[in-house]
Order: structure tokens, then sequence, then C-alpha cells
């Protein structure tokens, strides 16, 4: 059995590695995890959570269903008002109701015990009880999702590169080579060309670090932190073959800029290197204070040096230039301080995206038209980015990834604050995160509901969160409302 304390705090015990110490001591009982007003139980049979109970009201499983498009809004009233008749449980009226059948509600169970779990490994503080007297019902069924898979899911949603990189830190200059679990947890991770790059380079000739910097997406990420964690890999001083550290091109995921640029700066091993060259380091500082207080003002070419007519090969060159100056591990090995280091790193993500989009023909083409044309033109391209947000996030809702939701939607906001859909789902989301911002989402779907007031989903979210916030009045309201509005609409 692994050594897992009967209680203690988030901080020092997070989230992912309670659920890995769980699952691999075999843990049956209960564990309590506690965030402010929030309080979620789960239950455990041989390492695996089987039954999870949540004091939110936006966690339950009705509200999961109508998200889900599972069931309408007026078969979701019929079971709020079934459940206050007989006074059932809300899986029992849904049966009752012949709104799911059996095997239909023992899936959504499971998916509403994966969600719960995932919501809290965006939890930055809190407390958990773990009670291994608790017996688990006989007739509870393990939850069959694989616990790798959902760690991995977990990580990739919501820890930050920085997060997962300090963890790796005091490994980050040993070698690492496949344990015996490696293969169990490698072929259990859900995959992309950066985790194929990341499990290539696991073959004792590549440090972590150079293995970690082919770790490019979050899903890579979290597939380098799950496949230490879980003991899938042994380390080792020195390679076989010693090689010089190369000179690598940080390629940022445009869906976590912010996390990897402050990740790579996290992995950067902890002892400070002292200037080669003072002069050196002057002078680059007094280039990053110039080119950081140019940023709000420069185009994408502005940024890398460029002329508007620049080709592709100069492009390429350009930015290696800038990449040899401003990439974290350089910037460590000079030893600059955290300052300088932090707005150099802004600089180089601006400089990474400026590339991104020039080096691509077709969001080139695209880039040049806002630069040409009139403002009408400008208007349709920021609605058409928007829209692109939007539906991005309605993805990751439907997945119930609301915390990854939040950064499309809030950029769709940003671009067409004017439009009804984006500010209702921006405020959902903000509402159904971890940790959830239940004024926020109030103030957003406030500001849905007077671009249109006949909005049915703005009204019923809106009557949800006001209920949340003890508005009970408020939300029955809302809710009339948007049945008499739309009573049959998912």
């Amino acid at each position: 059995m692994v050594a897992v304390p009967e209680s203690g705090l988030l901080d020092q015990h997070p989230v992912p590695c309670l659920l890995l110490d769980l699952f691999q001591g075999g843990f049956g009982g209960a564990l309590t995890l506690s965030r402010e007003r929030i309080d979620k139980r789960f239950l455990f049979q041989q390492g695996v959570p089987v039954f999870a109970e949540s004091n939110l009201a936006s966690e339950s499983l009705g509200v999961q269903l109508l998200d889900a498009r599972r069931i309408s809004r007026a078969d979701f009233n019929r079971v709020g008002a079934h459940i206050e008749q007989t006074g059932c449980k809300e899986g029992a009226a849904l049966l009752e109701l012949g709104l799911l059948q059996p095997k239909e509600l023992f899936l959504a169970l499971k998916e509403q015990v994966r969600t719960r779990l995932i919501e809290c490994f965006g939890w930055p503080h809190g407390r958990f009880q773990v009670d291994a007297s608790c017996e688990t019902p006989s007739e509870a069924q393990p939850f069959r999702v694989d616990i790798y898979s959902l760690l991995q899911e977990g990580i990739e949603a919501h820890w930050p590169g920085d997060r997962v990189l300090m963890g790796l830190a005091p490994r980050m200059q040993r070698y690492p080579i496949a344990s015996k679990r490696f293969d169990r947890v490698a072929a259990r991770l859900r995959r992309d060309a950066a985790v194929e790059s990341l499990l290539a380079a696991i073959d004792g000739q590549h440090s972590l670090w150079q293995a970690v910097q082919l770790a490019v997406t979050r899903r890579a990420l979290a597939a380098a932190w799950l496949l230490d964690a879980a003991g899938a890999l042994d380390y080792r001083d020195g390679a076989a073959i010693s090689a010089p550290e190369p000179e690598v091109e940080l390629i940022v995921d445009q869906g976590d800029a912010g996390a990897m640029r402050r990740g790579a700066r996290a992995s950067t091993p902890t002892r400070a290197a002292a200037p080669r060259n003072a002069a050196r380091v002057d002078a680059l500082k007094r280039e990053v204070e110039e080119r950081y207080a140019r940023l709000g003002g420069s185009d994408h070419y502005g940024l890398l040096g460029l002329e508007r007519k620049a080709s592709t090969a100069e492009i390429k060159r350009a930015y290696l230039v800038a990449a040899k100056s401003y990439h974290p591990d350089a910037l460590a090995r000079l030893g600059l301080d955290p300052e300088t280091r932090e707005r150099a790193n802004r600089v180089f993500a601006e400089i990474s995206k400026a590339h991104a989009v020039l080096l691509d023909p077709q969001r080139r083409r695209s880039y040049d038209s806002t630069l040409d044309t009139d403002s009408t033109a400008v208007d349709a391209n920021r609605l058409a980015q928007a829209e692109t947000l939007y539906r991005k996030a309605e993805i990751l809702m439907r997945q119930g990834n609301f915390r990854g939701a939040v950064d499309f939607l809030r950029g769709a906001v940003e671009l067409w604050p004017d439009e009804c859909a984006y500010q209702s789902a921006y405020g959902w989301a903000l509402y159904k995160k971890m940790p959830s911002e239940p004024e926020a989402a109030r103030d957003h779907l406030q500001h849905a509901l007077r671009l249109d007031p006949d909005d049915g989903i703005s009204l019923f979210r809106l009557s949800v969160v006001l209920r949340d916030l003890g508005d009970a009045a408020g939300a029955a309201a809302l809710a009339e409302r948007a049945q008499q509005i739309d009573p049959g609409r998912a």
C-alpha cells in the first residue's frame, strides 16, 4: 500500500498525485476534497473511483445531461418536479420518466465521476481527507475508464506548463530509460505527434530536458509528467554516447502559449550560470527592454524586423536569429535577472506567434488583408476569428473541459463583445470551470441577455448561476421565463 496521509493540503499533495497513489495502492474507501464552499466525496474500490458526490448545483447529473444535449430543458424541469413529488434520487427520476435506459444511466454516472474528478485538477488550494474505513457499496461497479488516461487528461486540461516542468526539474539533467512499467503506461497514453516524439526520446541517450523539449503540446507535457510519476522511467546520470546539447527551436503551442513560455523557464536547471560576457549581457538587456516597449505598436513584420515583401527564407532566418537570443535556455545560461528573462520570454512568445502566422501562406494572406483593407473588412476578419474561437470552445465544453474553453471564449468576447452567444457561453464556462467564478459568470450572462432578452439558453444558464449565488426568487423567475420562451429546446 502506497503511504497516503489521512489528511492534508492539496498544495503539498495535488489531486493527480493522490489519485496515482490511491490507484497504485489498490485503495478502498472514501476521498474527500474540499475548497472554500466546495465539497466533493469520491468512493474507491481497488484503487479506482466508483461514485462521486458534489455540493455544486452545476455538477448535477441533470445539468450534465442538459449540457451534453441528452435531455431537453423541459425534461430537466420534469425531473426536478418528479424529485420534489416523490423524494427519489436524480438517477431514479431519469429512469422512472423514461429519459434514460439503465445502461445509459450507468454511462452517465461514470462520466459524472470523471468530470467531477477532472475539475479538481485545477484547484490551486484545498484540503483532502482519506477514510479507509468507509465501505463502498457492494453493488458499485468500478470506474472502468483507464486511470492513466484520466490523469493525462486532467493534467492536460488544468495544469500549466510551468507546474508540470517544476515537478520534473530535479531530474532534468539525468537520462531516462524505460522501466518495467513503461510499456503498460505508454500504451494507455492519449497520443499526438509530440507524444510520439517524446516517447522516442526515452532511449538513454537524451537527457530528460532534451526529451521534454520535444513535448511542445500540453498533451505531451502531461504524458511526460505521468511517465515520471507512475514509475515508468528509470534514470541514470550519463548517456551511453555523450552529445552536446542541441540548439532547440521552441515551437509554442498556440493553445497554451503562456503556459509553454513559463514552462520552458521553469524547467531550466535551478543553479544560476554566471554571465560569460558582461558587455553581451548588458547589450541583450537593452535590446530586450527596447523590443518589449515596442510590443504593443509592432505588427508581425515589425516584430521580426522584416519588410512586407519578405520571403519565406527570410522569415525563417529572422526567427532563428531571435530564437538564439531569446530562447529561455539561452537566457538562463547568460544569468539574466528574473524580470529581464520574463520580458524576454514575452518578446519571444510574440515573435513565435508572428513566425507561425507569416510562415503559413493562408494565415499570412489573411493577416496581410487586415493591414490593407478598410474597417469593414477588418471587422469581418475579427468576426471570423471570434467565430472560430467560439466553435473550438463549443467542442471543449461538450467534453467537459470548461477551463480550456474559457481561454477561447475570452478571445471571442474580446474580438466581438456584442454577440449574445459568445457572452453566454463565456459566462457558463466561467461558472462551470474549477475554480468557479459565479459573479463573473453572472455579469457575462446578464450582458448576453441585454443583447438578446429572449435568448432561452442564457435565461436558463443565468437561473442556475443565480440559484448558486443564493437568489432563489430570481433564479425561479428566469427558469420559468426560459421555459415559456422555448419549452422544448435542449
